[in-house]
């Protein structure tokens, strides 16, 4: 209540605007009274004031600078913004409400109607012409609309700051009522004709001199009806002519009278369980009704989707999530420009480059809400991945549809859940932020191991005096240094500020998916650019960096590392731009593996299998009967140890004819294959993947067809005549295709449709894009290894089990030996879910959470001090400083649970564990030690080398260190052991938290 309470009064404060002096003349009772009779109640000192400079010219303020200090000047252009996206957002929402929406275009154009109705119905507002001040260059009888247009969008934004929205929207919909009666038809000829459905004739004449010719059109119908219009085109008259033939015989088209409360008769699309989980997830975070959940579903439909099941989405009456993404929109350039506005009135020498979120930003939060799972994507689509503009709509659609949930209310902060807290700094830069560029350019330099310095040169005389500032790079790697200059500025303040949004902005370039494109218009930004690249390919070569920082950051392209067609493009151009500077051939393994930890990292696979396994244990566990183990668990269960299997191994690659073969032999009689197919290698993976897909098909027991749909990228069909149970093939669908990036599977009406969509190899690649591509291949992962096997097992158990009561017995004795090796198998079940159960705690996904170190291992090592058996001690790490790491407190617990016991187990006859850590600017470093016997040689080698870790504990399956080192892996980490004389010692190493805009907070 009481941060609600804050926020309110931040977000009403006027700041500047509301300590101008009113000089003599300065005339706004005719504005007060006006706005009174659209809601306004009686207006403190404060918001007269700031009426008064939203009602003020900036000629008239620099005429008499005395009553407005120059500062004031600045906050005219961030008004005028907040009161055009006030207006966008309203417009699109009023009309959004009251009629149904054909398309989004639909939606678009409207709002842009009522956008240009507003210089004619603004010229009509006596109460702004006549208590405006303009400066002496300007005469009030003959003002320019457009002049008169920026009064009304500075009254709009300071009502906006004032908290009084309810008068704001009243005068915008007095706005839009006028738009809705002014000729502000888009197309009336076109209209013209779909209303009178008659043959119609258009006659012309021209009059006036050639200069300054005048076309009079006259439009009549078949029954002898007309209109007449005039312009200085035959197509301005016509569309005039039509106009008046409207108004005169089909007036109810001007007439949009709203049709109620907007809803959706709508149905949520529930056959896709991770669309579904992400709905319900949207709907608990944001205390939403099940009424919502149809809107939300709405939300996630990509066009691609709504395409390729049209059947579906007209069974639920649904659309794709454009319109709500265009609300969305809005709503978010609304709110962007209201925290702008705020930080100007409060702080008016600063300057915001962005007039709205770039669409990386959106994008980024799609990215970090985890929206991605849930997004429902044509095959096509799905198999290109989510591109930039993909994701930002996404997020918009979503904001979009909690917004209209949330039945359209004033402002969305105080509707965002705590849970978001990130996101909303991430998309509005709120002003604790403070992350100006100079700030911003700081941390992404620390983040790169990138020096620098700033240094100033004065220029002018005392009264005006000038500065530049000169920003000093300096690459301890390279042991170059590198200066840039920005323009002179007044402040110091403002010129760091410009240098730092200089190279910034080169930065932001060198970022882009073509950088050599991005960076081909100034030699001056190219040289910076290959400074900055050959730094981080350095840094990348001699020492491990932050893996997740610089992905955030969009360092050295590791942004793309999820999508491999982007990746390989900036790659090219990174060698292009590098390779002409230093030869980095030698740090080819060190990018490799940067790519692919940033690839990993990037991914929500294993959590979502890992999520699947979880609840799969959850429900055999309970499992006391082998009569009611049903073949839809044991199907589940092999599927998971399939795509454990898979991701634990490193098969070799075939060719699909090859594959093709295979599979005759394997379903011979049962296959139709087509005569021609095309060369296509595939890996091993994604031989798994189309397996997959074949078994899952094949289980109809009718013939199946396999069709080529396209060879470039390579499409398949597997067709069965019989129809299939959808529910299994979406889950198999939505599980295989998370196995890999470069496949995907969707489920149809008739069986599977598989895309294959790989990196194409360019010709001569240079040491970074050999890198890049070597980081697409899969690699075995023992953790998922060890994994597989449990399942096999448990899978063979609970099948004995079935088969052991399966069989008829003549004598009570013999059934009674069958129920007790069923119960026999049962009980080994239980025990391998058991042997599961122990990881499970490393088995849940990774969230955005982080965590204070300091604080939580003091809590951590109190909390264990009072289960230790009383002949082991435990040191307890002093807090030396305060740092973030980018784990959540579940995560370290699971990880130092598992090393301090074995730590204990190893102490069985007493001794000492340690807990210690140290941090950097970038990342921090746990040690957990004992004084124990040590590692068995045969672990110790097994670790060194990447192999499956063989316990050598009674029962064990040594899950727990691959499992630590997974975990660890997947967030950027890395678990290493230290060589000791004596004892075990091992190094947990932790990015620090990659939040950007927290640490200027």
């Amino acid at each position: 209540m009481k941060q609600n309470l804050m926020h309110q009064q931040k977000m009403h404060s006027l700041g500047v605007l509301g300590k101008v002096v009113s000089p003599e003349g300065f005339v706004s009772d005719e504005a007060l009274q006006r706005l009174r009779g659209f809601g306004l109640s009686d207006p403190s000192p404060q918001l007269r004031k700031a009426l008064q400079v939203a009602l003020t010219h900036a000629s008239y303020a620099h005429e008499n600078s005395s009553f407005f200090p120059a500062a004031i000047r600045g906050v005219f252009s961030p008004l005028q913004e907040l009161g055009k996206s006030y207006l966008r957002k309203q417009a699109a929402v009023e009309i959004f409400r009251r009629q149904a929406i054909p398309n989004v275009g639909f939606l678009s154009g409207e709002v842009a109607q009522v956008s240009s109705s507003l210089q004619h119905w603004v010229t009509r507002q006596v109460w702004i012409l006549s208590s405006c001040s303009i400066g002496r260059s300007l005469n009030r009888d003959s003002l320019p609309s457009r002049v008169v247009a920026d009064f009304f969008y500075q009254v709009i934004g300071v009502l906006c700051l004032a908290g009084e929205d309810k008068t704001a929207a009243l005068l915008v919909s007095d706005l839009i009522a006028y738009s809705d009666q002014s000729a502000g038809i888009r197309d009336p000829k076109t209209l013209l004709q779909e209303q009178v459905k008659q043959p119609l004739t258009y006659e012309y004449r021209r009059s006036g001199p050639d200069h300054a010719a005048v076309f009079h059109a006259t439009v009549t119908s078949q029954d002898g009806r007309q209109g007449t219009g005039e312009g200085a085109s035959k197509k301005t008259a016509s569309r005039a002519a039509a106009e008046e033939f409207l108004r005169k015989y089909v007036p109810n088209v001007f007439r949009k009278e709203p049709d109620g409360e907007s809803g959706t008769d709508a149905l949520e699309i529930t056959e896709e369980p991770a669309h579904s989980q992400t709905v319900g997830r949207l709907q608990d975070l944001f205390s939403l009704s099940s009424a919502a959940r149809p809107l939300l579903s709405q939300a996630l439909i990509h066009s691609s989707w709504a395409y390729e099941n049209r059947p579906k989405m007209k069974a639920c009456r649904q659309r794709d999530n454009l319109i709500l993404g265009h609300i969305g929109s809005q709503v978010l350039n609304y709110e962007f420009s209201l925290s702008c506005a705020r930080q100007i009135v409060e702080d008016p020498l600063q300057e915001l480059s962005n007039s709205t979120p770039p669409n990386r930003v959106l994008d980024k939060a799609f990215r970090h809400a985890g929206l991605a799972q849930g997004l429902l994507l044509g095959v096509g689509q799905a198999s290109l991945g989510v591109p930039l503009e993909l994701g930002a709509n996404t997020f918009q659609a979503v904001v979009g549809a909690v917004f209209v949930s949330k039945s359209y209310p004033a402002a969305m902060r105080p509707e965002w859940p705590t849970e978001w807290e990130p996101i909303w700094r991430m998309v509005v830069q709120e002003i604790q932020d403070g992350v100006d560029p100079s700030t911003l350019l700081a941390q992404i330099a620390s983040a790169m191991k990138l020096q620098l310095e700033c240094d100033f040169v004065a220029s002018g005389p005392d009264h005006a005096r000038k500065y530049t500032a000169v920003a000093v790079l300096g690459s301890q790697a390279l042991g170059v240094q590198t200066k840039v200059s920005g323009t002179a500025v007044a402040g110091k303040t403002h010129a760091r500020q410009d240098v730092s949004q200089r190279i910034l902005d080169v930065l932001a370039r060198l970022a882009s998916e073509y950088p050599k494109q991005a960076l081909a218009k100034g030699e001056g930004d190219l040289s910076l650019a290959r400074f900055i690249l050959t730094h981080q390919a350095a840094i990348i070569s001699e020492q491990r960096i932050p893996v997740q920082r610089w992905v955030d950051a969009e360092l050295f392209g590791l942004h793309w590392a999820s999508s491999p067609r982007r990746l390989l493009e900036w790659s090219q151009d990174a060698d292009e731009l590098v390779t002409r500077v230093v030869d980095f051939r030698s740090g080819a393994s060190r990018f490799e593996q940067t790519f692919r930890t940033a690839n990993e990292a990037d991914s929500d696979s294993i959590d979502d299998m890992e999520t699947e396994l979880t609840a799969t244990l959850d429900v055999l566990e309970s499992v006391d009967d082998a009569e009611s183990i049903s073949r839809d668990q044991l199907d589940v269960l092999v599927q998971l140890c399939n795509v454990y299997r898979c991701l634990g191994s490193r098969d070799p690659d075939i060719l699909v004819g090859e594959l093709a073969a295979d599979w005759q032999l394997l379903h011979r009689g049962r296959l139709e294959l087509p005569q021609d197919l095309p060369v296509v290698k595939l890996s091993g993976r994604e031989r798994a993947i189309l397996d997959a897909a074949m078994n899952s098909v094949m289980k109809s027991r009718s013939k199946v067809i396999v069709e080529v749909a396209s060879s470039e990228p390579l499409r398949l069909n597997f067709m069965t005549e019989t129809p299939l149970d959808r529910t299994t093939l979406v889950r198999a669908c939505s599980l295989w295709s998370r196995v890999s990036r470069t496949v995907k599977l969707a489920a149809n009406e008739t069986g599977i449709q598989a895309a294959v969509v790989g990196a194409t190899v360019p010709e001569s690649p240079g040491p970074i894009t050999r890198a890049a591509l070597a980081a697409m291949e899969p690699i075995a992962h023992p953790y998922q290894a060890a994994v597989a096997d449990l399942l096999h097992d448990l899978k063979n158990q609970l099948v004995a089990a079935r088969l052991a009561t399966s069989s008829p017995a003549d004598t009570r004795t013999a059934r009674l030996e069958q129920q007790l090796a069923a119960s026999r198998h049962l009980d080994q079940a239980h025990a391998l879910v058991v042997r599961l159960r122990a990881t499970t705690s490393l088995l849940q996904p990774v969230d955005a959470e982080n965590t204070e170190l300091g604080s939580f291992l003091r809590s951590y090592a109190s909390t264990m001090l009072s289960r230790l058996p009383r002949h082991i001690s435990l040191s307890v790490p002093d807090a030396r400083q305060t740092v973030r790491v980018a784990l959540s407190e579940r995560g370290l617990i699971a990880v130092l649970d598992n090393l301090v016991g074995n730590s204990i187990e190893a102490l069985s006859e007493g001794g000492a564990i340690t807990l210690d850590w140290t941090a950097d600017d970038n990342e921090a470093v746990i040690e957990v030690a004992d004084d124990g016997p040590g590692l068995p040689e045969q672990v110790i080698e097994a670790l060194s080398s990447g192999e499956r870790v063989r316990s050598t504990k009674p029962g064990g399956n040594g899950l727990g260190l691959l499992g630590v080192r997974s975990l660890l892996g997947r967030v950027g980490g890395e678990f290493t052991l230290v060589p000791t004389s004596s004892g075990t010692a091992w190094l947990i190493t932790l990015p620090l938290s990659s939040d950007l805009t927290q640490e200027g907070s």
